[in-house]
């Protein structure tokens, strides 16, 4: 019964934390602004931008500036009838994207270098934003030349090639005396629809919503185990430090202690995702009708549950190192030091994770996910992406499970003798003399 009295002992010193209520509100509002407010704040910073075009091909820029001034419509809010061949094939901005403001620049008998020039300084000067240079050979070549300050806006650089190539495919074939509305309809663009497939069924959603939201569900458990992992380290430093240890393993086994401080800031942590979980729920009941659709059919319990079984996972994986590490050393600058190792180790599977969200299949994804110290976020990763085989979602968690009680093995040998070294670094040479210690 002594472990339990640990377990609740650190449950308890936990949760009643007022940082622990302050961080489960607010990590996941931290977290939604991290995804949705660099794209408001994007598209409320978009301003007119006034670019210069020299057109040496001459057939450019008229349709560039008619392209431009096309907007887009959105569905039962506009009455005005239009062309929809005519709309439909030319590249448009979105509402939300910057509005531009082409002029057409005399070129007269002027070389394209000696107009770079002139308008360098126009452009350091803030007179324009920018000068699009299309070369007489374009139809080509392909390539044009954008010179600007910032060149960062990737709508309008897209726009802009788009359009370029739009235009030149339909004056080759207009050259060819192809019926303009033939070219019109040979040159539209095509708006492609996402559906994801699933076993509960197939949703309408957005690729890139789908990846934002594997994104953000990969960094907080990212976050949750290292911070979680560093209170557990800080735990069992600040004890030792504070002799307080002396006392506690008088009246219980140094192993007692080791798994009942796990055990007990590990219920912590579940508690908070817990918390995330039933809220999410609530919300996504709550607001079905007005949530995306997307959203909706990502947050599925299917996904909560492999949450909470790889946030388990990961957290006794990572929180063993992290309490060897809490009495292993004697400072927080030692600390720091041996723990940077288990940071590493964790930003490993998280760079591969981002590449994992697109091809949660490739040889890469599957390898990486398999290996127990990378299972936890990245099986993780590839089940929001699109489901593994069964097969390999259980040999993951049973390699994990396997490797989280060897590591507790080898972490109880080195905690019981580690809790009670003072004053003296540990070295890797010593630490592994402490295993063999009876």
């Amino acid at each position: 019964m002594k472990i339990w009295a640990i377990i609740k002992k650190e449950y308890k010193a936990i949760v009643k934390k007022k940082t622990f209520i302050i961080s489960t509100i607010l990590t996941p509002i931290i977290m939604g602004g991290m995804m949705f407010v660099p794209v408001l704040l994007m598209r409320m910073g978009r301003v007119e931008k006034k670019i210069a075009v020299a057109d040496y091909s001459g057939g450019i820029y008229a349709k560039l500036v008619e392209f431009n001034k096309k907007k887009p419509t959105t569905p039962g809010t506009a009455e005005k009838k239009f062309d929809v061949n005519e709309a439909m094939s030319k590249p448009k901005l979105e509402d939300g994207d910057s509005k531009i403001l082409f002029q057409a620049v005399n070129i007269g008998q002027r070389a394209p270098q000696d107009l770079i020039k002139e308008y360098e300084a126009k452009i350091l000067n803030k007179e324009i934003d920018g000068l699009l240079l299309i070369p007489a050979d374009v139809g080509q070549t392909r390539q044009a030349s954008l010179y600007a300050k910032s060149i960062s806006d990737f709508s309008t650089n897209q726009f802009i090639s788009s359009s370029i190539r739009t235009i030149i495919s339909q004056n080759l074939l207009l050259e060819k005396q192809i019926d303009p509305q033939i070219v019109s309809d040979a040159t539209r663009d095509i708006d492609l629809e996402t559906y994801k497939v699933k076993k509960e069924g197939t949703t309408k959603t957005s690729s890139g919503l789908d990846y934002i939201l594997s994104l953000a569900m990969m960094v907080i458990l990212f976050a949750t185990l290292i911070g979680y992992g560093q209170i557990i380290m800080r735990s069992v430093l600040e004890e030792k430090n504070s002799r307080v240890v002396e006392i506690l393993i008088s009246s219980t086994r140094t192993t007692h202690l080791f798994f009942g401080k796990i055990l007990g800031i590990g219920l912590a942590g579940l508690t908070q995702v817990a918390i995330w979980i039933l809220c999410a729920m609530a919300l996504v009941s709550r607001f079905s009708g007005a949530l995306d659709s997307g959203i909706i059919g990502f947050l599925t319990p299917e996904i909560g549950f492999f949450f909470v079984i790889f946030f388990t996972l990961g957290f006794f994986l990572y929180s063993i190192l992290f309490s060897l590490v809490g009495a292993a050393v004697n400072t927080d600058q030692e600390a720091q030091q041996f723990s940077a190792i288990i940071t590493w180790m964790m930003l490993i599977p998280y760079l591969i994770g981002i590449s994992v969200t697109q091809n949660p299949n490739a040889t890469l994804a599957v390898v990486t996910s398999l290996i127990p110290l990378f299972t936890p976020i990245l099986m993780f990763m590839r089940i929001t992406g699109s489901m593994p085989p069964p097969l390999q979602i259980w040999f993951s968690i049973g390699a994990t499970l396997l490797t989280i009680y060897l590591l507790a093995w080898l972490g109880a040998k080195i905690f019981r003798v580690g809790i009670l070294m003072y004053g003296k670094k540990p070295t890797i040479k010593e630490i592994f003399r402490w295993l063999r210690y009876k």
